[in-house]
C-alpha cells in the first residue's frame, strides 16, 4: 500500500529533526572531556590562587625568624649549684625553676622520711608509731623495775651497757614498783636521717608517770626525745633503742 506523500515527508522530517538534536555517542564523550579538563582548570586556578593569598598572609620563611614560645611548655628545671656557672637563661619569657638542693641547709622532715622510704620501701609510718609508742612503754616499765631480761632486745649493746649501770648503782627496788602511765603516751617523728645501711628516727613521746611512792600523776607532762635505729641490711625488722633524750 502506498503511503500518503503527507506522511512520509512529515515522518522524514521528524526523523531528520531527532537527527539532528540528539548528539551521537562521540560527540557526548568529546563533551564530558572538554567539561573534566575545564573543571580541572577551574580548581587548579583556584589553588593556586589560595598559594599566593597564604603566602601574602603568613610570609616566608628566611631562617631568621623568632620561635614563638608555647604557653603550655613548662620552664626548664636547673639543679642547684653554688655561686657556679652564669645564671639561668629565661625560657619562653618567663624565669626557669631552680631547686635549692643546698646540702648545707636543713632538709624537711618530709623529704628525710622521703630517703627512709628510698632506703626502706616497707617502712609505715604509723607502724613504726604504734611499736615505738609500745616500746617507750615497755622500756620504762622494765627500767623502772630493772628488768634487763625484757631491755635486751630493745636496746642497742652501748645503751644497754648504760641502762645496766644505772639500775645496778641505785638503791634496790620490788619487783611490784612499776611505773604507769595516767592516760596515752603521745607519740610522732620529729627527725629522720638516712647513714649508710642504717636509719635513724627520732621520736618525740608525751606522757604522764606515775612512779613508785607517788600516789597521783604530775600535773606537767614528761616529755622525752628517743632515736631508734635499725640496720636496713638485716634481716631483722625490729628497731633498737639507741638513744634518750628529755626535752625541758
Amino acid at each position: 500500500m502506498k503511503l500518503p506523500s503527507a506522511l512520509v515527508l512529515r515522518g522524514f522530517d521528524t526523523d531528520i529533526r531527532c537527527r539532528i538534536v540528539q548528539p551521537t555517542y562521540l560527540q557526548r564523550k568529546a563533551m564530558n572531556e572538554d567539561g573534566s579538563v575545564i573543571g580541572i582548570l577551574i580548581f587548579a586556578g583556584i589553588a593556586v590562587f589560595l598559594v599566593f593569598r597564604l603566602r601574602a598572609v603568613l610570609g616566608r620563611r628566611t631562617g631568621e625568624e623568632r620561635e614563638q614560645s608555647n604557653p603550655f611548655d613548662r620552664p626548664p628545671i636547673v639543679p642547684f649549684q653554688s655561686g657556679v656557672g652564669e645564671p639561668p637563661v629565661a625560657f619562653g619569657g618567663r624565669e626557669p625553676v631552680t631547686i635549692d638542693n643546698d646540702p648545707t641547709l636543713p632538709l624537711s622532715l618530709d623529704a628525710k622520711l622521703a630517703r627512709v622510704h628510698a632506703g626502706d620501701p616497707a617502712f609505715d609510718e604509723k607502724h613504726f608509731l604504734a611499736g615505738a609508742r609500745s616500746a617507750f612503754q615497755m622500756i620504762v616499765s622494765a627500767f623502772a623495775a630493772g628488768d634487763l631480761a625484757t631491755l635486751r632486745p630493745l636496746l642497742s649493746s652501748n645503751l644497754y651497757g648504760e641502762f645496766g649501770r644505772a639500775i645496778s648503782e641505785r638503791p634496790h627496788r620490788d619487783a611490784g614498783e612499776a611505773i604507769h602511765f595516767e592516760g596515752q603516751v603521745e607519740a610522732e617523728i620529729v627527725d629522720a636521717r638516712v647513714n649508710g645501711r642504717e636509719v635513724f628516727i627520732q621520736v618525740r613521746f608525751v606522757s604522764r608517770q606515775v612512779h613508785p611512792g607517788e600516789t597521783a600523776a604530775p600535773d606537767e607532762d614528761t616529755i622525752d626525745l628517743w632515736s631508734f635505729s635499725r640496720d636496713l641490711g638485716s634481716r631483722d625488722p625490729n628497731w633498737q633503742l639507741v638513744e634518750t633524750a628529755t626535752e625541758h
